[in-house]
Order: C-alpha cells, then structure tokens, then sequence
C-alpha cells in the first residue's frame, strides 16, 4: 500500500472498509469525487471546532467561511493543512497533514508532500490518510484507513488523551464517507445500465 511509504510506523490507527457493487473504476471515481461532508459530520466538526469559534468571536474575527465541498481529489486544495502525498489512479491515494491536532486550532503546521516523511520536529503529529480500491468477485472493496505518528513523547502523551476523547467520533465519520462512497459509486453503475 502507498500509504507505509508515507507512515509505515504509527502511534494510533483507524480502519474501515466497505464492499461496492460497483466495479473498481466507479468505486475509484467515487472515491475522487463524493463530497465527504453530510449533516452528521458536518455537526461532529462544529462541535469539534466550538472553542475556535467562540474564540474567533471574541477576538472581534469573522467566522470563517464553510467549505461548500471537500473530497479527497480535491481536499489538498483547501488550505495549507492537507498535502497530497501519492496517488496510483484507480488503486489509492494517500493524503497527509501535519499539526497538534489536540489544540483548538489543530496547530497545522504547513509541510510539501517531499517534507512529510522526513518531518520530525518535536511537538506535533502526522496524519497519513488511504483510500484503496480493490476488485472483489460481485465489485469491488474501499479501505479508508488513517494513521497519526508523533515525533516525540510529549506529543505522544497529548494525542493519546486526544484520541481517546475523539476516536468513537473517527469511527462514524468514516463509516459515514465510506457509506457515501458507496452509495455515489452505486448510483454511477445504476445511471450507466
């Protein structure tokens, strides 16, 4: 898998998969391009995102303006926090982002995808996201997987109190996007038959 170029060690995981009835160059497509928000998640990272919120407020600063889409084609686009690290058209791609996720703000700190493996300042944590599509006998297979390794302990200390307060939220998150997939990879199949 591309991703174990990219964190093939890890401190904390997170994996899902879902079965598609559709064949791997619809689920790939779907995977590119389904937007990975909906009501529930966009609710989980409101509440995620309160205290910046309220802060944001205080300090007389405008709300910032909500994303109208995000998908993983196009989610290194939306700022300096995400990077696109690799990508095997219709087996995988493999996004990343660097920061102290456990603050506020998810202390982001900007890297290019060539400074991501090498990245070892102390303080902070990489985040290593997989999208893979495989065959199956009746379509096909998408595993999401997310990967987080610190670059020292403290920073180990402070994600692992982080992850656990946010690791059941992970979960339905991407049981949520994988389910969208699915749904939009289906939809393609029923429209082209």
């Amino acid at each position: 898998m591309l991703i174990d170029r990219y964190l093939p060690r890890y401190d904390f995981t997170y994996v899902c998969e879902t079965s598609v009835d559709a064949p791997t160059d619809e689920t790939y497509a779907a995977v590119r391009e389904t937007d990975l928000r909906d009501p529930l998640v966009n609710v989980l990272f409101a509440l995620r995102e309160l205290p910046l919120k309220i802060a944001r407020r205080l300090r007389g600063e405008p709300p910032l303006a909500p994303l109208p889409r995000v998908t993983f084609g196009d989610i290194a686009q939306h700022g300096p926090a995400w990077v696109s690290l690799a990508e095997e058209p219709g087996v995988e791609l493999v996004v990343g982002s660097v920061g102290r996720f456990w603050r506020r703000d998810y202390g982001g700190r900007p890297v290019a995808a060539d400074e991501f493996v090498p990245f070892k300042e102390p303080g902070y944590a990489k985040l290593a996201i997989s999208v893979a599509v495989r065959p199956t006998e009746t379509g096909s297979m998408v595993r999401y997987e997310a990967r987080t390794a610190t670059t020292d302990a403290a920073a180990r200390r402070k994600l692992r109190r982080y992850w656990w307060i946010i690791s059941p939220g992970v979960g339905l998150v991407m049981g949520r996007v994988l389910r969208r997939i699915k749904g939009a990879a289906e939809r393609r199949m029923a429209v082209a038959v």
